[in-house]
This record gives structure tokens, sequence and C-alpha cells, in this order.
């Protein structure tokens, strides 16, 4: 065994999705000596891009909510600027609206991106609810001081502390986002209105964790959306430049097969071509159901592990429709970045259809050109739909079947746009491409093409979801799965947590 080994080192990060490129990164910045191993040939996970004809689509990221400007830093902001990503590594393009709203019933609204346009907006279109809108919004600046309150302690901050002076934070963290509006609206059709990023968590609002949505909510309103010039690729690349400027590792096409363990600890990991890497200490950005099951010894794995990994709903997968179209977007008519196009006012009705091999009645259309005009060629637009399904509907379709249903789905996925934003965009295509839960199953090897991870329900929020500390000593875990949920910048702010947990068990002696 010893004639494989490579080198020591203080972590070894597996994987290069959002979650490891946080976590190393971190670590770089505090002096660790850090490897990050990617099985693929190029970083980011989910935050990729890849070419079809004469246009290279995004993968997955449609906007970031907490870049903000210079004059008012979001955390990841900041983040960045320790790295020395920013100001010179990448840019950011902002959004200049929230969101566009659609339905069939021919309501289309536009909603402002900051917290009194957004408030005035909807007492405008809602003012017999004016007292209810106000409180809400009221109630989301209370909700961001609380959080920007825990953020400040670096986790050494009371309980007791935050019910006194923030009670909003801890109070809707035990409560379903339709729980929270009860307290302030009756008009269905404006909780839908506020609900329309719910598929940014995957559950509607009887079911997801008030606090999930409605933190993502408030920092939207706050620090404005954003997206990386280059596509989310350039960022995750220039995270990746700059970990190695501070002295950081990285190994591309390098599988982990095993992690490795001596005396019930963490020893290091072992690759599927047999070279040896050790470490005390193993950071996995494999979801926690392979990293305690595959990866480990089944014998290491308490059962009490075993059971907290397996408990939690696994979330949905997406479906998505990739669209290259030989006109520009100002022609076709395409007026906002995130376009929400719902069929139905209920929500519930809508979540339903991601249980079923069914068309959709709730999808997004990110239109990239619109806030980053030369993101494909001259007169050319990218537009991609999205919706999502739970993979394990896809596991049971007979390969005869697979394209035949792929191909249905994403038919009635731009019959809808036809209906709503774009009547004539069959005309413009030029490019189509589909990705099922089968497709993100197949490049990130998550558990059933699972997107957000484990559902982000009442009783697995960011507050109560699995923590980082792995199944045994010196592991730990980050991801979706993980610590803050689901989302690009949230699986960052994961791996940081992660990071910051091993540094302080390294400092109390236990890795």
């Amino acid at each position: 065994m010893t004639n494989g080994i490579k080198d020591n080192y203080s972590v070894i990060v597996v994987g290069a999705g959002l979650g490891g490129i946080g976590a190393a990164c971190q670590l770089a910045l505090n002096g660790e000596k850090v490897l990050l191993l990617e099985k693929h040939n190029v970083p980011g996970g989910f935050a990729t891009s890849f070419v079809r004809g004469r246009f290279e689509f995004e993968g997955a990221l449609h906007e970031l909510s907490d870049i903000g400007t210079m004059e008012n830093k979001g955390s990841l902001r900041r983040f960045l600027e320790r790295l020395g990503v920013l100001p010179d590594n990448i840019k950011f393009k902002h959004v200049p609206e929230f969101y566009r709203s659609v339905y069939t019933d021919g309501f289309d609204v536009t909603m402002p991106i900051t917290f009194e346009d957004y408030k005035s907006k909807l007492i405008e279109l809602f003012p017999h609810e004016e007292k209810g809108i106000e409180d809400f919004m009221d109630m989301l600046k209370a909700l961001l001081a609380g959080i920007e309150f825990v953020a400040s302690q670096g986790g050494r901050f009371s309980p007791l502390e935050v019910l006194k002076k923030h009670p909003w934070l801890p109070r809707i963290s035990g409560l379903t986002l339709s729980e929270v509006y009860q307290k302030f609206f009756t008009d269905q059709k404006l909780i839908a209105l506020i609900s329309q990023l719910w598929g940014y968590i995957g559950l509607p609002p009887d079911r997801v964790n008030a606090y999930a949505y409605l933190a993502m909510l408030v920092f939207y309103l706050n620090w404005g959306a954003a997206y990386p010039v280059g596509r989310s690729h350039a960022f995750t690349s220039a995270m990746i430049d700059a970990f190695r400027r501070l002295g950081g590792e990285v190994r591309f096409n390098a599988l982990v097969d095993q992690i490795l363990v001596e005396n019930g600890k963490v020893a290091g990991v072992k690759l599927l071509n047999g070279d040896i890497y050790r470490a005390k200490a193993v950071i996995s950005n494999v979801n926690p159901i392979c990293t305690a099951m595959k990866l480990l010894p089944p014998e290491e794995v308490p059962n009490s592990y075993k059971k907290a990994v397996y408990a939690p709903e696994i979330g949905p997968s997406g479906l998505s429709v990739y669209l290259g179209l030989n006109a520009s977007y100002k022609d076709l008519g395409i007026t906002a970045h995130e376009n929400f196009i719902n069929t139905t006012w209920d929500m519930n009705e809508a979540f339903k259809c991601f249980m079923k091999l069914e068309p959709p009645k709730y999808m997004v259309a990110a239109c990239y050109n619109h806030i980053h005009d030369d993101i494909s060629p001259p007169g050319t637009t990218q537009l991609v739909l999205t919706t999502l399904q739970f993979g394990k509907l896809w596991e049971s379709v007979a390969p005869d079947q697979y394209f035949y249903l792929k191909d249905y789905l994403g038919d009635k996925m731009v019959e809808l746009i036809e209906k709503t934003i774009c009547p004539n965009i069959r005309d413009y295509i030029e490019v189509a491409e589909i990705a099922t839960p089968l497709t993100y199953y197949r490049y990130s090897k998550n558990m059933e093409g699972a997107i957000y991870g484990y559902t982000q329900d009442i009783l697995n929020g960011p507050l109560l979801r699995l923590r980082s500390r792995g199944a045994i000593p010196g592991l730990y875990q980050v991801g979706a799965w993980t610590n803050v949920g689901g989302g690009f910048s949230t699986c960052i702010l994961g791996g940081r947590i992660a990071a910051g947990m091993y540094l302080n068990d390294k400092k109390k002696g236990r890795v």
C-alpha cells in the first residue's frame, strides 16, 4: 500500500463542487496545506457550461443573491475580495429587475428588486392588503438584521440573546412559509406572487421551511441579483485560480474510491487508480449517503449516522430545455431575465406535477442576454426553460421510451412560452437540448439527480439540516445536502462553515 502514497496534507477536499471549493478556499486563506480532488476535468459541479452549435449554455445558475455592490457588499462579495477574485479576476452583471410573473389567465407583472420598490409594487397591485404588506416587509428587515447579527458573531452567540434581540429569526425557523403568510395576508394571488421563487427551493409554501425561503427573498431585496461574466464556469475557475495562488493543490480526473480509516479516524483517501493521499481530515462534497455508505468501510459508520442520512426525503431534480434562438431577445419581446410561467395560482397543484411524468404547470424561463447582451453571438438569444421533477420517476422509464418522453415534455415547455411571452418562438429555434433528472444524475452522481439535496421542508430547513460533521472523526460533509441547504451562495457558505469546524477541531486537538 505504501508504494502508492503520493503526499501528506492537512486536509483533503473530495469534489470541486461549490461546497468543496468554498471549503478549500477558506482553508487556504487560513494557511492550511489542502489538496482538492475532482473526478471531472473542470471544477464547479452544477456550476458549469456546455457548447451546442454556436451557443455556450449556462448549466444551472440563474442569479446570485449576495454579491451586492461596492457600496453595499454582500457576504459572497466580501469573501471573493478576501480571495483576491474581486475586483480584477471576475466581473458581474446586475439584474435590473427582480422577476416577471406570468400566468396563462393573462396576469403579467414585473417586480422590482429593492425593498421599497418591491413593497410599493405589491401595494399598487393589492391595495386592500396594504397593512399586511407593510408589516410583512418590516418583518423581512427584522429577519435580515437577525441574520447579520448571527453572521457578525462568528458562531459565538447565545441563542437566548438571539431570541430576545431578533425574535423573528428563531420564530420562522419552525414554521412553514404558509404559516408565516397567515400572519399577514388573506389574498391568495398576493401570496402566489411573493412566492414565485419557490422553485429555487423546491417546495411550495405549504411545505417549505419559512426561513429557507424568506432568507433568500430578503437577500435578493437587500443586495440585488448578479450574474458572472463568463458564466458560472468562469466564476468557479476564478475561485480555483485563487485557491492555487494561496498555495492549494488541485487534481482533476481524480476519482476518489475510498476514504481511508485508521483507528476509527480519517487517514486519507485512495483514488480509483490506486494513488493514496494521506491526511488527518477529509471534507467530502460527495452527498452524505454515498460518502457514508460507499466511500467509508461499512463497519466504520455508526448506525445513528446511517439513520441521519437516510431519514430526510431526497429533493427534486431538474428538467431543462436549453434553447439557442437566431433572433435577439428584444425582437422576441422578452422583457426580463427571470420569467416565471404559471398555468395555475395553486402552488400545491403545480408541485404535484413534479411527482408525475406530465407537462409542468410552473417553470422559469431565464433569458441571459437580457443582463449580458453578448453572452451569445450577435442577433441571437439564449433562453433556458427549467421546471422540477423528482428523479425517482425517471428511474422506471423504459430505455425505448426515454427519448420520446424527454422530447414530449420539452415540447410542452416550449408550448408554455408560446402561450405567454413569445408566441412565435419556434420560428427562431436553432439549437435545442433537453436535460432530464437522469442527465443531472449522470453528471453529478447525486442520488436521484437531486439538485438541492434533501428537501428543505419544515424539519429540514437551514437551521435543522444535517451538519457538517461526518460519520467518523476527521470527516466533514459539504454541499446542498448539509448546513444551510441548496443554492450557489449557500453551498459556498456551507463549505466555509465546514472549514471553520475543522479549524476549531484542530485548535482543540480533535484532529
